[in-house]
């Protein structure tokens, strides 16, 4: 029964996936190209501080990177804490947290697809900059400092996307118990739209209604395209 009960959760997931995440995540992609072009042609990227200065941060951890600069322990310990925080954010309480030079564990008494995929999407040191500096301003005036934040932003998201990828190239059993499909469409989905909203943010040219424009504008591109290809399996099967 217990397995029964499994295999059509996967199932849910697997039609959740195709039916709404892929879709979001297209329209999301063709938005962000959209919102880049705009920044891009209209030379604002060349002049902006603060989005130079994530670039510049995340541009910065990939060359470590690739020179072999790997702190596996740190990733480590952000990932077996990020699942702890969603376990306690869903109510659930941790019993057990350990991290290895190759590896750790948290257990909890609460589990969901969150708890499970947490780390993958949640740039934990990223939030934890984020919040430093927000206690750090009522003490000192970091106004007009706002670029220094944007760079550790920066070398942090260059820090989580990394790891997430090098982890992806590996077998996890978190994603295997939710379904790869499932949490690959989720992870990907969860990762963009911090992206694209930082971009907004950072690029005093664009507002929140770009935002909402570029995503109109990608519907319309992506229902342009659908019809394009129901005419051509009209003529193909006439």
């Amino acid at each position: 029964m217990a397995g029964a009960q499994k295999a059509s959760a996967k199932w849910l997931k697997w039609a959740v996936a195709v039916a709404a995440l892929w879709p979001l995540c297209l329209v999301l992609t063709v938005a962000a190209f959209r919102l880049g072009s705009l920044v891009l042609l209209g030379g604002e990227a060349a002049r902006n501080p603060l989005l130079l200065s994530f670039l510049g941060g995340a541009v910065a951890w990939w060359v470590c990177f690739v020179a072999g600069v790997k702190p596996m322990r740190a990733y480590l310990l952000g990932h077996e804490l990020t699942h702890a925080i969603w376990a306690w954010a869903f109510g659930g309480r941790v019993t057990a947290l350990k991290v290895g030079p190759q590896g750790g564990y948290v257990r909890t008494d609460r589990v969901n697809f969150w708890i499970s995929l947490a780390p993958y999407f949640f740039p934990l040191y990223g939030v934890l900059a984020a919040w430093l500096w927000w206690l750090a301003g009522f003490w000192v005036d970091l106004d007009g400092h706002l670029w220094v934040l944007l760079a550790v932003l920066g070398l942090a998201w260059g820090f989580h996307v990394s790891f997430t990828v090098m982890m992806l190239g590996r077998f996890q059993p978190d994603i295997a118990g939710e379904g790869w499909l499932f949490s690959l469409s989720l992870i990907y989905l969860l990762n963009l739209m911090p992206l694209v909203l930082l971009l907004v943010f950072v690029s005093p040219g664009l507002e929140a209604h770009d935002l909402w424009r570029a995503v109109e504008w990608s519907l319309g591109r992506l229902r342009d395209l659908g019809e394009l290809g129901a005419a051509f399996l009209r003529e193909y099967l006439r």
